[in-house]
């Protein structure tokens, strides 16, 4: 299967120094001499559209070069013409950041299993699949990333993992190039799977509604204002109640509905801000929410 990179990922860019007129301090009258600063307007090469500003550190590296580098490693590690992959890439604000999804449908974890519990949804092939994403940016709001994830298929809640980290984290005005190699790939499986036996035990456990809402209340909803006053955010609590009754409706009370909650509410956030922003922040908020006292009591 084809791991081709977009076109629109394949741009390159320059950076043009900045420069003004210094101030005569007597006249208060520009000098109309140029003068340079160590700040440099990084442009699109094929359109000229302005991505960011950033410091003479700054090291430019073209998206289609991370993705080519991750592509590399995956066709050393799988015969790519047997596997079924497909992938995604978004260029988003106008190519200031970007964002590559990998997905393996071949090593998915099959949740048919427990259509004999009730719990499968009928007609739906519902499973959970390995994803490899890569996220970088122009403008300075992301260095480049390459993470291992899962996704929920059925309604394509990104899967996280109590010790859920980025795989490979680099910043732009790092000398070194962003590393991948195949133990990076292989533990990102090998978790994958354990991601699976962990959701087949979530199955089993019940819970009670009363410590599911003060889980959400001391963790995700949680403003931490530091104040001696109940800082619950109320719109938080309303969407997480909201997607906690559908997902109790699926798969009766028990954990996974709880993790299952979770997830939605961060893979799909309702938000006037941008999206793929507010989603990675709330992904984060989750995998702290797995690791907090209020889950691992819940858990128990």
């Amino acid at each position: 299967m084809s791991l081709a990179i977009s076109e629109d990922v394949k741009f390159d860019c320059l950076k043009r120094q900045l420069k003004y007129y210094p101030v005569n301090s007597e006249t208060g009258e520009d000098i109309p001499e140029d003068e340079y600063v160590n700040r440099y307007a990084l442009v699109r090469k094929d359109n000229g559209n302005l991505l960011g500003i950033h410091s003479g550190e700054y090291i430019v590296r073209p998206y289609y070069e991370l993705a080519e580098k991750v592509n590399k490693v995956v066709e050393e590690c799988i015969d790519i013409d047997k596997y079924k992959i497909t992938t995604k890439d978004q260029v988003l604000d106008g190519g200031k950041k970007y964002r590559r999804d990998i997905n393996f449908w071949d090593d998915s974890i099959d949740m048919t299993k427990f259509k004999s519990n009730g719990m499968h949804i009928q007609g739906a092939e519902e499973r959970i699949i390995p994803q490899l994403r890569i996220y970088s940016s122009l403008d300075g709001r992301w260095g480049q990333q390459i993470m291992w994830s899962s996704v929920y298929v059925v309604c394509l809640n990104g899967m996280v993992r109590p010790d859920w980290t980025f795989v490979v984290y680099n910043k732009h005005n790092k000398k070194e190039d962003i590393t991948f190699a195949i133990n990076d790939f292989k533990s990102g499986v090998q978790a994958h799977q354990e991601l699976g036996e962990d959701l087949f035990k979530m199955m089993q456990k019940q819970v009670k509604v009363s410590d599911v809402k003060h889980l959400f209340k001391k963790t995700l909803a949680n403003k931490y204002t530091k104040l001696d006053i109940d800082d619950t955010s109320e719109n938080i609590m309303e969407d997480l109640n909201e997607l906690w009754t559908r997902y109790v409706a699926r798969y009766k009370c028990n954990l996974f509905a709880v993790y299952q909650t979770a997830t939605d509410w961060a893979s799909h956030p309702v938000t006037r801000g941008a999206i793929h922003n507010v989603s990675r922040k709330r992904e984060k908020e989750v995998a702290k929410m797995l690791n907090s006292s209020e889950w691992l009591s819940l858990a128990a």
